[in-house]
């Protein structure tokens, strides 16, 4: 399981199997290593919601992994984009050099000590030249659609989100977590071969 963390929040990630086509997810908000969310809210009825575990988040993307590319593109292109599957159980959406709520900050600098400015201007004209530092900030939002809950039947647009506020190194660190174990999720759960044998088909089937 992959973590990206922020202090004592964490989002954990989870490839969890593979049936018809479907990569399917569990994930997690914690804090402190406990679970945010209350087990006993969470959908439990039929095969799929009921074997999730405690405090789990489910969700699927049809053939092939959409977080994963998301990550990579946002830390190659350092602009802002979000990655949400074919049936929007989750959303997730990074923001370079951001802070929510994304508008102009109220704030107004009062006093800069001299030993602070220079080291601001120092960075400023290092992330000048070399673009990309290791201590670039990002925020990462993931929306859990209310779907997810007990006794909704249908998608919210809306639900439970977690924010975290990381460093590029954080993302890339997470980024390279997940891609070993998809490498690894691929090759237990034979995508390429059924990729392969089912490139024809029209449409996905519906799942779950």
């Amino acid at each position: 399981m992959a973590r990206l963390t922020s202090g004592d929040l964490s989002f954990d990630f989870r490839y969890a199997g593979f049936e018809y086509g479907w990569v399917q997810y569990e994930f997690y908000f914690r804090w402190k290593n406990e679970h945010i969310a209350r087990d006993s809210l969470l959908k439990r009825w039929g095969e799929y919601w009921g074997r999730r575990p405690e405090g789990a988040f489910l969700a699927n993307e049809y053939e092939e992994d959409g977080l994963l590319p998301l990550l990579k593109k946002v830390l190659d292109e350092d602009k802002a984009d979000y990655w949400e599957p074919m049936e929007p159980d989750i959303i997730v959406a990074v923001y370079p050099e951001a802070y929510f709520p994304f508008l102009p900050s109220r704030h107004k600098l009062i006093y800069e000590s001299d030993e602070h400015k220079a080291k601001r201007e120092e960075r400023e004209n290092l992330k000048r030249e070399k673009w990309k530092l290791p201590d670039d900030s990002y925020t990462v939002i993931i929306l859990i659609d209310a779907y997810n809950f007990r006794e909704a039947d249908a998608y919210y647009g809306q639900g439970l989100s977690l924010h975290l506020i990381v460093t590029r190194r954080d993302l890339e660190e997470f980024a390279e977590a997940l891609e070993s174990e998809y490498i690894e999720f691929k090759q237990k759960f034979k995508v390429e071969e059924w990729l392969e044998q089912n490139a024809y088909r029209d449409a996905p089937p519906d799942y779950p």
